[in-house]
């Protein structure tokens, strides 16, 4: 069974196209999004004679249609939202955090039920499986939309049969971190519930463990070291990298020993790792930029994982 995999793509139009095509284009059998589907910040592009402004982007620059099309294809594909809006409505919505959360989740589901349809269309008839969840970046109330689509399966905290003999159990929270995401929990308890869901496998050697975030103490759990003011340590010109990973993930990995460690989370650790005798891999993330990080893998269920690279495009 060939699979393909992609995380943390955080809204990028792009970048989700590619995703889907990723099917075809490697003639994978199974895709799988390993979380943070939702992008991070709405844009205002404001109504003005003539056109519209995109402050952010174009400063006082008044945009024609043609060019206010262009650069909110831009937006999306670096990640953010346009949302297309007034002046009056700016002041009087955006000192408000409760309003200003309206918007954002009401956009965050536009998108995201526009990314289903496309999905149905690129997938439809192909037999490409589709599997997906929502990670520590994105808001609780976007899981429903993805359990009751009926062109994915969604996959958290549940014991899946992907075919072959392989099974695959998901989870998208993370352990703490700087920035107080929607989706954290304290590292025992994200243990905790990880013990749990994977002591339903019956055959790890023939499972995936797909967890958001990675093992704590590896080559792919490294971020940059920050200071009190969440800014970059920077030492010698060298910014300075820590562990930012989970040590529950990585025991609840030890004991299990799956054939497979699906992560992500840390977007500038891609790499694949052995924690005994799993292959622990994190395809990185380049969704600024418009770059699809992925892993691509062939999997037996009585061999493992036969074969793996991770391509970027």
């Amino acid at each position: 069974m060939r699979i393909y995999f992609a995380t943390d793509i955080h809204g990028s139009e792009v970048c989700w196209r590619k995703f889907l095509n990723a099917g075809r284009f490697y003639h994978a059998d199974v895709l799988i999004l390993g979380g943070d589907v939702t992008g991070k910040a709405v844009v205002p592009v404001v109504a003005a004679a003539g056109g519209y402004r995109v402050r952010q982007f174009a400063g006082d620059r008044v945009l024609s249609a043609a060019e206010t099309a262009d650069m909110e294809t831009r937006i999306m594909d670096m990640g953010f939202y346009p949302y297309r809006t007034t002046d009056d409505e700016l002041d009087e919505i955006w000192d408000d955090p409760a309003a200003v959360h309206r918007v954002f989740l009401s956009v965050m589901r536009e998108t995201l039920e526009r990314w289903l349809y496309i999905a149905e269309e690129r997938l439809s008839g192909t037999g490409i499986r589709l599997y997906a969840m929502t990670g520590n970046d994105d808001p609780p109330e976007l899981q429903g939309m993805l359990r009751d689509s009926t062109v994915l399966t969604e996959t958290e905290d549940r014991l899946l049969d992907i075919g072959e003999g392989v099974s695959m159990v998901s989870y998208g929270y993370s352990n703490r971190t700087p920035w107080h995401t929607p989706r954290e929990l304290d590292d025992d308890e994200l243990e905790r519930r990880l013990e749990k869901l994977a002591a339903q496998v019956r055959r790890p050697e023939r499972a995936i463990f797909n967890f958001h975030v990675p093992p704590a103490r590896t080559a792919i759990d490294k971020a940059p070291a920050l200071d009190g003011s969440l800014k970059p340590v920077v030492k010698g010109g060298t910014v300075q990298m820590q562990s930012v990973g989970s040590e529950g993930v990585r025991r609840v990995l030890e004991r299990y020993e799956p054939m497979l460690g699906l992560h992500g989370h840390i977007h500038e650790s891609r790499g694949a790792v052995r924690l005994g005798r799993t292959l622990a891999i994190n395809p990185g993330s380049e969704y600024g930029d418009g770059v699809l990080c992925g892993a691509l893998l062939e999997v037996d269920g009585k061999r493992g994982v036969r074969h793996y690279q991770l391509p970027t495009g």
